[in-house]
């Protein structure tokens, strides 16, 4: 991204300066897109400025500073030095735009020619009119778009042509230029990284990944449906699945960021709930996902559009105008009830054949970054450089991870083979879930003392000694009189089986896979004595435990 340079550099002076105006953080994350239009040309200087009043200002001089943007102009600054600049960029039409730039009309122009872009997906949220009702979409309202009866924006960059037969009166006097969705392209042409993000954000081979997309205020996601949040972590199994939860940056930063939705989500978090950056991760996690559960905010339509699966829990329709395509969009998307089974919706989404959606906000796909240099280098008067628009490609995600510890076990018996009962082992959050969901294991690393009382089965994951293991096996059991079991991984591929009154086995174990897990273990051997069954099968014929896509056969091995 060219950069603010001086004159005594190594580079020669440019011949125009771009100013940027970045007034939230979702619109940052669109600019920061739009300005790799003028990647490879020195004759270009970008700037940017911070329009102030938005939720989420707290937040931009972080985004633009992880993206190498050090010196941010205030808005007086920006006003004053406005005949400096030869174009101007914005992707809020709020708060002042027309201190910066007027198209003009009878009037001359006055500052630099500004194009005015979405910071969603096209124009769909209502505004308010001054003290009036919700009636007009934001980026498309007279209020916003025209001072004194002048235009603002010189041109106004869309992402479909229906947004302009929603101009009306002297709105249609406004140029506009269909541009397509240069973020959306750039979530397309990174598609081939899906493998990548996917490891990035945990998802085990053989798994899936439901990412939950929530907008701000009351009709979101998080704002109207937290228990149905807390009902797709309680039904999806924790072998299989993965969620992460993608807010709007207003959400983000309205709470304080990362801890205050931590400490809002602790329960959620203890279930497997890893929150996304808002800034840095959102495109990847819906790159990643095999499913979406969302509203009507702009991150679930973009996952609809490339072709995932898309759930409803919630949608703001009040808060939409009637005649957006998001709002035709949400009638006709796929619903998830709250009286129904997220698990089974979910795999029915999954699996039926999905329309095409991506026409309802988007046009010229794969077009837009071609499409919005031309618009800005004939508003620059020079002729853009030879050779296509190359984005760099999306980060991996920002995510912070959140790993269940505790888990409610059963366990689907697939009758023998070769006399050792076949497992399956069926694991679920302790932390959202309650006894119906079967027996409690708990792990070392589980920070609960109340459900490490509790626990029925006791597992350590990570290998160690067989001395070690034994020792801490004698030890947590003698201290928990509930536990059942306690299984701890050895080094070799090997496991320590240990009952309560009861001997402890060494159990060899032979994976088809990456290699055997001793949670899946100590979850077979949990719900096996829950049920009122013995161990001692398991040393005599020894057991087969299953898992995603690999199954591991326990065996007792023969004395030394």
């Amino acid at each position: 991204m060219p950069l603010p340079r001086e004159a005594s550099g190594t580079f020669p002076p440019p011949e125009r300066k771009v100013l940027v105006v970045v007034r939230s953080v979702p619109a940052a994350g669109r600019l920061l897109d739009a300005v790799e239009v003028f990647g490879d040309d020195d004759r270009i200087a970008v700037e940017f400025a911070l329009n102030p009043g938005s939720v989420s200002e707290d937040g931009i001089r972080a985004v633009l500073a992880a993206a190498g943007v050090e010196q941010v102009l205030s808005w007086e600054e920006a006003v004053a030095r406005r005949e400096e600049f030869a174009l101007a960029m914005a992707a809020s039409p709020k708060e002042g735009l027309h201190r910066l730039s007027t198209a003009g009309g009878t009037a001359a122009p006055s500052g630099p020619p500004l194009l005015l872009m979405p910071h969603g997906a096209g124009h769909n949220r209502l505004v308010q009119e001054a003290d009036g009702p919700l009636r007009t979409a934001s980026g498309l309202a007279p209020e916003q778009l025209l001072h004194a009866g002048v235009p603002v924006p010189t041109v106004l960059a869309l992402s479909h042509p229906e947004q302009r037969g929603r101009l009306r009166g002297p709105l249609e006097r406004i140029r506009t230029e269909v541009v397509g969705d240069p973020s959306f392209d750039r979530m397309r042409d990174n598609e081939g990284r899906r493998d990548r993000f996917r490891r990035a954000l945990g998802v085990p081979e053989g798994g899936r990944l439901v990412v939950l997309s929530s907008t701000w205020n009351r009709d979101s996601l998080v704002g109207s449906v937290r228990e149905g949040i807390r009902r797709v972590l309680r039904r999806l199994p924790c072998e299989e699945y993965r969620t992460a939860l993608v807010v709007h940056p207003n959400v983000w930063h309205r709470h304080g960021r990362r801890k205050g939705l931590e400490l809002l989500l602790r329960r959620e978090r203890a279930a497997g709930l890893a929150l996304v950056d808002p800034h840095e991760g959102w495109r990847a996690a819906l790159i990643a996902a095999d499913a979406v559960v969302g509203d009507h905010g702009s991150t679930t339509y973009y996952a609809a559009a490339l072709g995932r699966p898309v759930l409803l829990a919630a949608f703001g329709r009040d808060e939409l105008d009637p005649a957006s395509p998001l709002h035709a969009f949400g009638a006709a998307c796929p619903v998830l009830a709250p009286d129904e089974d997220p698990l089974r919706r979910i795999e029915e989404v999954v699996d039926a054949p999905r329309p095409r959606t991506r026409g309802l906000l988007i046009d010229r796909v794969g077009q837009a970054a071609e499409r919005l240099r031309a618009q800005c280098y004939a508003l620059l008067g020079l002729d853009p450089p030879e050779g296509p628009v190359e984005p760099p490609p999306l980060p991996d995600p920002l995510v912070h991870t959140a790993e269940t510890t505790a888990w409610r076990v059963g366990a689907e018996e697939g009758g023998s083979d070769l006399g050792a009962p076949v497992l399956r082992p069926r694991l679920r959050p302790a932390a959202l879930c309650g006894p119906e969901s079967g027996a409690l294991l708990v792990s070392v690393e589980d920070p609960s003392p109340a459900r490490a009382a509790g626990a029925e089965g006791l597992v350590r994951p990570h290998p160690v000694g067989e001395a070690e293991a034994v020792a801490w096996a004698r030890t947590a059991l003698e201290r928990r009189p509930g536990a059942a079991v306690a299984v701890a991984a050895l080094r070799g591929g090997e496991f320590l089986l240990a009952e309560a009154g009861a001997p402890w086995t060494r159990v060899a174990a032979q994976g088809t896979g990456s290699g055997p897990d001793a949670v899946a273990v100590a979850a077979a051997a949990t719900a096996w004595l829950h049920r009122g069954r013995s161990l001692t099968e398991w040393r005599e014929k020894g057991a087969v435990v299953r898992g995603l896509l690999e199954e591991t056969r326990l065996s007792v091995p023969p004395p030394d």
